[in-house]
């Protein structure tokens, strides 16, 4: 015999709320996308201390960090594909980083991820990511976003957030682009 739980309609509530505070964010709206702020000296230091432990790359005066976090299911539909297409879009997407490097001499450009072991195919493997020990999630990646998070930090301490960042489209903002968003987004 089955029987039936009654839960109040407060704790329904409560549950609703809880769950949706704890689910990942999607934006989409341009003008909720992007945040700006500026580190401390002594956050930057931290920063440039814990880069460096990266041995794939050099530090440089900006910084570009992809980060994407455990349990996002942004990539899910493409999990039902065959590897030669998974390597396929991981090559593609490698190979934009990479020539986006290569053109902004002056910019480290990182790829990080959350501690955990829920990661779609097509970020879970063959791809440069590093997993962050939880330095840069208490630092810039406050807040957990559908699709990953990207920042710009300038060498003077200002960064700017784009959230819900697949694409990682955080690269092709130029110079004036990047100044431009920060005005906007240090005001709000």
């Amino acid at each position: 015999m089955k029987r039936k739980i009654k839960l109040p309609v407060s704790s329904i509530l409560f549950l609703s709320v809880f769950i949706y505070a704890c689910s990942p964010k999607l934006y989409v709206d341009e003008n909720k996308r992007y945040q700006a702020g500026t580190l401390t000296g002594t956050q930057i230091d931290s920063l440039h201390i814990f880069l460096k432990q990266n041995e794939r790359l050099v530090l440089k005066d900006t910084i570009i960090i992809k980060y994407d976090f455990n349990r996002d299911d942004c990539w899910k539909e493409l999990s039902y594909q065959n590897a030669e297409f998974l390597n396929n879009v991981r090559w593609t997407f490698q190979k934009n980083i990479l020539e986006k490097a290569e053109a902004r001499p002056n910019v480290a450009i990182y790829q990080y991820r959350e501690e955990g072991k829920s990661f779609s195919p097509i970020k879970s493997k063959g791809l440069e990511i590093e997993t962050d020990s939880g330095f840069l999630r208490k630092l810039l990646f406050k807040e957990i976003t559908s699709c990953g998070t990207s920042a710009i930090i300038l060498p003077n301490g200002k960064f700017l957030l784009v959230k819900s960042d697949p694409q990682f489209s955080a690269l092709i903002l130029n110079a004036k682009d990047i100044e431009k968003k920060l005005q906007e987004n240090l005001v709000k």
